[in-house]
């Protein structure tokens, strides 16, 4: 009688590859699209925003209101943008950029109506910035954040806050 070859171990070392392989190639597929590659397509750091409006100094404060602190390393600009609602221009202020970084929360950007003179010192400039118009209810702020994080492919912008200046008013 002569012995029959086992060819069973050898079919299933192979069936044992062949599913190994198909895991890991659906696990790779998987990790492109919900992995870290994904996220670093939209990645923006997380920033709450507060804003305010004080119609008798006609100031606009914005305020850092928790969430990521903002560094050089991955903020290229932090900027508000205030439209005016008749002629529908826009103002651009620099709230951040390289040399003003770190933000952390807590700190504040006061956008000022250049119409009022808030403190009485004859000069009508006494925010961190000014529009060169008077601020009204139905202009609009913007708080956009322009960088770059580690790992991601490029530069973005991304809107941390919007309203407009009625919606602010305490």
């Amino acid at each position: 009688m002569r012995a029959r070859p086992d060819s069973r171990g050898v079919v299933t070392v192979e069936r044992v590859a062949v599913w190994l392989l198909a895991i890991l190639a659906i696990a790779g597929l998987a990790a492109l699209v919900v992995g870290p590659g994904a996220d670093y397509r939209t990645a923006a750091p997380s920033v709450d925003i507060e804003g305010s409006y004080t119609a008798t100094s006609g100031v606009v404060t914005l305020t850092h209101d928790g969430g990521d602190e903002l560094t050089a390393r991955s903020t290229t600009r932090l900027a508000v943008y205030v439209t005016d609602a008749d002629t529908n221009a826009t103002t651009r202020l620099t709230w951040a950029n390289g040399s003003t970084l770190p933000l952390s929360e807590g700190a504040t950007f006061a956008v000022d109506d250049p119409r009022v003179d808030s403190n009485g010192d004859q000069n009508f400039l006494d925010g961190d910035g000014s529009v060169g118009f008077s601020l009204a209810d139905e202009d609009t702020v913007e708080v956009v954040w322009t960088g770059r994080l580690i790992g991601a492919p490029g530069e973005r912008s991304t809107a941390f806050y919007t309203d407009t200046v009625g919606n602010m008013t305490n």
